[in-house]
């Protein structure tokens, strides 16, 4: 049991590790310098969360890419959300588990409307 817990302790580490360096990347890459912000916990079981952030020029609602670490695994998405209809939608194809190419299509399955109602209440208001 503590074995278990030391481990998804190294595992949310690790993904949190990736975040900074893919942030890294993104932000010199665009000549960004805003660190990804908390947006929302989502619980997916037991005691088991997912957590969303976004980078980007979030005053302006510009060039945002949202990222979600934990139980589910790693996701990273360019995204655009529509403050006159509250849309979020991928502006891109996104990244499933660090290595795995999905359509934005498929990227917005993953997009629970918790936290697309955080992101709109953070990046609109």
């Amino acid at each position: 049991m503590i074995s278990d817990n030391i481990n998804n302790m190294n595992k949310l580490l690790l993904v949190a590790g990736w975040l900074l360096l893919s942030f890294s990347a993104v932000a010199q890459s665009n000549n960004l310098q805003v660190e990804p912000q908390f947006v929302y916990q989502d619980l997916v079981g037991g005691p088991y969360f997912d957590e969303w952030s976004v980078a980007g020029d979030i005053e302006n609602n510009r060039d945002l890419v949202l990222y979600r670490a934990g139980k589910s695994g790693e996701l990273k998405v360019p995204v655009t959300m529509d403050c006159q209809s509250g849309r979020l939608s991928a502006s891109g194809n996104g990244l499933l588990f660090a290595y795995e190419s999905i359509s934005a299509q498929a990227a917005e399955e993953y997009f629970p409307q918790g936290m697309t109602q955080a992101l709109y209440e953070l990046v609109c208001n």
